[in-house]
């Protein structure tokens, strides 16, 4: 079953479209993400989907898909959609081969194919785990070797995350307390987004699979040892909203020390063996 909030929302979306599109443009609507892993968290989840169309949209389909999405943004507001409109041959391509594309996020229409994840970890999760929520059921007869996720992954760990990880120590290197260079609320979305993020990365490399954020997290508490267990425990508590914190107020330096620590082992260990 849906999420309460991911029903609603994806009804009125597809409502919308449906009224302001020709009858049959649009074959299927499939949501994926943490929706379709089982692990949305109402009010820190987006709603991923991936709508797939008869043909490219012209500019007259673009601007009713625009005014649909306006009237969901309007009437369910506060919920978090992101997505893309794709024909069924574009799936499972990679972002180069598909070109431009209308994508939806940061709640406005996009025509430039940006902001879409369409990768590797996407087509994964839509093929094996996708939830069909409005049209036809499809056969996605794409293929998902694990070879190319895994290097999508390791090179995502080795770019991006190496990014952030850099970024949080020359903060954490700062002179003067680290703790009160940056607010509580600022280290609760690092502790987050980068713990669990990164154990995602390392969760797909080890097991040649995907899973959600908090699937991470779990993950992070069986195979991390016992020393990182307080800052992931505080990842999955600020990803579910959960008030509980296992750093007091006043060790944020602590907090963002173990969090850079953290971020540097799981970078080593999804490098392993290289």
């Amino acid at each position: 079953m849906l999420p309460t909030t991911v029903k609603k929302t994806m009804s009125r979306l597809c409502s919308a479209l449906r009224n302001r599109l020709p009858e049959t443009y649009i074959e299927s609507f499939y949501v994926y993400g943490s929706t379709a892993l089982g692990a949305y968290v109402e009010g820190a989840s987006d709603i991923d989907f991936i709508a797939i169309v008869r043909h490219p949209p012209g500019q007259e389909c673009i601007q009713a898909i625009a005014e649909a999405h306006e009237e969901v943004e309007q009437a369910i507001p506060g919920t978090d959609i992101m997505g893309a409109y794709l024909t069924r041959e574009q799936l499972g391509q990679t972002a180069e081969q598909i070109g431009p594309v209308p994508t939806y996020f940061g709640k406005r229409l996009h025509t430039d194919g940006k902001g879409a994840d369409l990768n590797p970890v996407t087509w994964w999760i839509l093929k094996h785990h996708g939830i069909c929520v409005y049209g036809r059921f499809i056969p996605f007869d794409y293929e998902t070797p694990v070879e190319p996720l895994i290097g999508y992954v390791r090179e995502n760990m080795n770019s991006y995350w190496l990014g952030w990880v850099n970024r949080l120590a020359v903060l954490l290197e700062a002179p003067g307390n680290a703790g009160s260079n940056v607010s509580a609320d600022k280290i609760d979305q690092a502790v987050e987004w980068c713990t669990l993020g990164m154990l995602r990365q390392l969760y797909t490399i080890r097991e040649r699979d995907v899973t959600s954020k908090t699937g991470a997290g779990e993950y992070g508490l069986r195979v991390m040892p016992e020393r990182w267990h307080p800052i992931i425990r505080e990842a999955v508590a600020v990803k579910r909203r959960e008030p509980e914190r296992h750093y007091s107020s006043q060790s944020q330096e602590e907090r963002l020390h173990d969090l850079v620590a953290l971020l540097r082992h799981i970078h080593a260990e999804c490098n392993r063996g290289l």
